[in-house]
């Protein structure tokens, strides 16, 4: 798990257009990018980076489209059940207020519980308040927070978990 943690800062202090930092969909795509250039250090067989991927009611018992996901894809990979083979599920906002980070703090728990994601990550873009400080929901434990911006020297990361 260190070398995954590791994989998302590197990508996320490799982001350094700044029209990337304008809108949430435009830095999902940069990250998405740099987080595959990274995954073979990863080495977790058959993982792949998804985009959106929809968790479907009657498969996950949920209706959540997260942003990114890490995962070994169910389908046709021999696995006993769709908890298997998830490795991290990643929430971004842009700017986020408190209110709207703890939803998906929320959403990150539950995906956690329910498809046994060993990490729920939140990435506030453009700013430098994670907002985790006061999260008190379940599986805080497996929760990590960043918050991104860009400055004249470079990417600015504030990590808490």
């Amino acid at each position: 798990m260190d070398a995954l943690i590791q994989a998302i800062r590197d990508s996320l202090a490799a982001i350094t257009t700044p029209r990337f930092y304008e809108t949430e969909r435009g830095y999902q795509g940069e990250l998405y990018a740099e987080l595959r250039k990274r995954l073979p250090i990863i080495e977790m067989e058959g993982a792949i980076i998804e985009q959106e991927y929809q968790k479907r009611m009657k498969d996950h018992g949920f209706r959540i489209r997260p942003d990114l996901i890490i995962h070994v894809p169910f389908e046709g990979s021999g696995l006993g059940s769709r908890a298997e083979g998830n490795f991290v599920v990643i929430e971004l906002k842009h700017r986020a207020s408190l209110k709207n980070a703890h939803v998906d703090f929320a959403n990150l728990s539950a995906m956690c519980e329910a498809l046994d994601y060993p990490l729920g990550v939140f990435i506030n873009i453009a700013s430098t308040d994670t907002h985790f400080a006061n999260y008190e929901g379940p599986h805080r434990e497996r929760l990590l927070a960043f918050a991104v911006q860009l400055s004249g020297d470079g990417v600015v990361i504030h990590e808490q978990k």
